[in-house]
């Protein structure tokens, strides 16, 4: 509570002195899925986390520090992604940051910190120095500082229905969108007239090294079995044919029937290596490709019960990393 509270104060000051009235309703904020950083994720791909972090944003040196800059242009960019009234520059978005990640801290420049230290044509320039991490956690947090700060347009904060972040040619752009994505809870979907979050097991590795499809397990609650996956077909066909094959299992959905389905071939089989899931994101058969990896070290209820079923019932909350179809390598998990 003392961590989030220092963010808001922080930000509050910042943002003209509102931090006495912290419960006025029009004071800017940012995106509550920064906020979800200061939470215990239930799932974190450690390994995958720290590859990315080793390629795009730790420090040359374990001991030293690597300096990231930003510019005004990317400022603008990020007043809209962060939902903020006022103009994000350079010394701002410093300021924002270094109380909110406590390894960065805005360049020592000229006389005062987060003083400008050029002009570019894009814009005033200024220095975030960064200092080396060693927890997923604390790693995660690098990742989005690097994107806040270099790729405001590769970073997203966005609802299953929302169309930017998974439109084709943003997915396909460098470097790799890094998105918040935010399910809703069985409650939200009704409310909002939007899809709720059904989690369908697809496929799973175990430590026994045994491939297993759960999928065609999956029946309706009058019995009735899945439908042959479609294989063949010209390119656009068979697309619309296995939209229609993934809607089959969104109208007959049962998030225990999945949740027992998982925790079935986990017991048979052992720890899970990685397990995939289709996460139907429209009402007209859109799904989102999933792929988790525990590496066989989480138990099978953090991937069943408390993300299936309790997903399916109060929602949750993902970061990860975009690839086409659309697919996203999940990096960590949190719960509502």
């Amino acid at each position: 509570m003392k961590f989030f509270n220092k963010i808001r104060n922080a930000l509050a000051a910042l943002l003209g002195g509102m931090h006495d009235n912290m419960n006025n309703p029009s004071r800017p904020e940012l995106p509550k899925p920064l906020f979800w950083l200061a939470d215990a994720p239930l799932f974190i791909d450690s390994d995958q986390v720290e590859r990315f972090y080793d390629a795009v944003a730790r420090p040359q040196s374990k001991e030293g520090t690597s300096v990231l800059e930003t510019t005004d242009e990317n400022g603008r960019e990020l007043k809209g992604k962060l939902n903020i009234e006022v103009e994000v520059t350079t010394t701002t978005l410093a300021a924002v940051l270094a109380p909110f990640l406590a390894f960065v801290k805005p360049k020592l420049t000229g006389s005062g910190e987060g003083e400008v230290s050029q002009q570019t044509s894009t814009g005033r320039k200024t220095s975030i120095e960064m200092h080396p991490v060693d927890t997923p956690q604390s790693q995660l947090e690098a990742l989005t500082l690097f994107y806040l700060t270099n790729y405001a347009r590769r970073i997203f904060f966005a609802n299953p229905g929302a169309a930017d972040w998974r439109d084709p040619q943003s997915v396909r752009d460098v470097p790799r969108s890094l998105v918040f994505l935010d399910l809703p809870s069985l409650e939200e979907s009704v409310k909002d007239g939007a899809p709720s979050t059904k989690l369908i097991p697809t496929a799973a590795e175990f430590e026994n090294g045994k491939i297993v499809q759960i999928y065609p397990t999956l029946l309706a609650t009058n019995g009735e079995r899945p439908p042959a996956y479609p294989e063949k077909g010209a390119p656009e066909a068979l697309r619309a044919e296995r939209t229609k094959y993934w809607q089959w299992f969104d109208v007959n959905y049962g998030a225990t029937r999945a949740m027992v389905a998982i925790e079935e071939a986990a017991s048979a089989n052992g720890k899970i290596r990685w397990i995939d899931y289709r996460l139907p994101l429209t009402s007209d058969g859109e799904t989102l490709h999933l792929h988790v990896c525990p590496a066989c070290r989480y138990d099978t209820g953090v991937l069943a019960y408390n993300f299936v079923k309790r997903g399916f019932k109060h929602g949750a909350r993902l970061i990860g990393t975009l690839k086409s179809e659309p697919d996203m390598n999940v990096l960590a998990i949190y719960e509502k």
